[in-house]
């Protein structure tokens, strides 16, 4: 009897494997939709976010399981990015000013005491003028692993808002805008 239970505990943690912890669907920021508002910049068109080559589709969190974004965290991120210009009546797909983004580092800490975001974003308009912003999210930690790659995963949302406010709010972004009118 006992060897069939330990036969049993032994294969169902061999089965089990780890989670993957997938980013919660973005949602707009009432404050960057102010934030996008006070600038008072004329619609844009987003071009595709890219990452650099040293970004993998996900980041491990602990020994608890992968942390990842759909479709992948520049896409997520440029999707946010559309949403909260969407929100504010400033993304006009067709419109001659466009800018693009290129996530160039991203990170995360799951410490047992505080936990955070960071990331690196660059913006470039269709004259490659471009502006570099670095943004961070810190949130409370947990001892437990599980528990804090969940809130990893819960506060990328979160994370994302404060890096695209971070990055309309940056005073370069408006001059980026203005003078992002054609090739």
């Amino acid at each position: 009897m006992d060897l069939r239970l330990a036969w049993s505990l032994m294969a169902a943690t061999a089965l089990s494997g780890c989670v993957t912890y997938t980013a919660i669907p973005y949602q707009s920021s009432a404050n960057t939709t102010a934030a996008i508002l006070q600038t008072g910049m004329p619609a844009i068109a987003v071009k595709p976010f890219t990452a650099a080559s040293s970004i993998q589709a996900s980041i491990m969190c602990r020994a608890a399981g992968p942390v990842k974004a759909s479709p992948d965290f520049a896409g997520y991120i440029e999707n946010a990015f559309i949403s909260e210009l969407r929100q504010a009546g400033a993304y006009d797909p067709a419109s001659p000013l466009t800018v693009s983004g290129k996530l160039d580092d991203i990170g995360f800490s799951s410490g047992m005491s505080d936990g955070g975001w960071a990331m690196t974003l660059t913006i470039t308009n269709a004259r490659q003028q471009s502006y570099t912003t670095q943004s961070r999210y810190v949130f409370e930690g947990s001892f437990f692993g599980e528990v804090a790659c969940q809130q990893v995963r819960d506060y990328f949302g979160p994370a994302v808002q404060r890096l695209v406010r971070d990055v309309i709010l940056n005073p370069r972004f408006k001059e980026i805008v203005s003078s992002s009118r054609g090739n």
